[in-house]
């Protein structure tokens, strides 16, 4: 029927709603951090363009006419390139909401933690270098996290990140879910794991995963840089 064609947008709009409805909430003030989460979010969506046009081009995945509204840019319905703004603000939101709410909650050994899961990420991309998707999305992350891992800086906030994916991964798995059931958007099981959450490739976790640790590292670094900067005018000033 005609209404199913906006069900990948309404599922993108009910995602931010509350994110936005709440961006002037004075209790969290999110508003005063667009500056550093517009910049995160623009950045972090090119390559993930590139990577979504690539295997959109090689049938790796594929998107339904009749979930979308029609319009299509590189092979790509708008709402997926809707997506890579939309979802990441929803999570950026959640992540300054858990850093407020939950600041003194901390993993113990989470360096050590996270360059284990990216060892364990690393070894099954390579044992799966003939899954498209399996190897790319595993590879990229165990690269990520072993790079946030080994940056003093950033690896001070891992324990938020991955408070903020956890979290985040409810909403995820619910809307993904859908896309996936309907489908809006279909996958080539030859190039995965063919491994299922309900409906879902378990490849779209760890993909999750190093969209949202890019997005939160970024986020992080342009935030550190404006306060140092704001620093250093006042020492000036004196």
């Amino acid at each position: 029927m005609e209404y199913t064609k906006f069900t990948y947008l309404l599922l993108l709009l009910v995602s931010v709603a509350y994110p936005l409805a709440k961006t002037y909430e004075p209790t969290l003030r999110f508003y005063k951090n667009l500056k550093y989460i517009i910049p995160a979010i623009i950045i972090t969506a090119v390559p993930f363009l590139i990577w979504d046009v690539f295997f959109e081009k090689h049938n790796i995945w594929s998107f339904s006419h009749n979930h979308t509204i029609g319009f299509f840019i590189l092979g790509l319905p708008i709402e997926e390139w809707l997506f890579f703004f939309i979802i990441p603000y929803a999570c950026l939101f959640i992540y300054e909401t858990m850093k407020y709410f939950t600041s003194r909650i901390t993993f113990r050994y989470i360096r050590y933690i996270t360059i284990g899961l990216a060892t364990l990420l690393l070894i099954i991309g390579v044992l799966t270098v003939h899954l498209s998707y399996t190897f790319i999305s595993f590879i990229l992350a165990s690269i990520i996290l072993f790079i946030i891992a080994n940056r003093k800086h950033i690896a001070a906030h891992l324990s938020n990140f991955f408070k903020g994916y956890l979290v985040s991964l409810v909403p995820f798995l619910i809307v993904n879910g859908v896309l996936t059931k309907l489908p809006v958007v279909l996958y080539n099981n030859e190039e995965n794991l063919s491994l299922r959450i309900y409906s879902i490739p378990v490849e779209d976790s760890v993909y999750l995963l190093s969209l949202l640790f890019i997005n939160f590292s970024l986020y992080e670094i342009f935030r550190q840089y404006d306060v140092k900067r704001q620093a250093q005018a006042q020492n000036e000033n004196r």
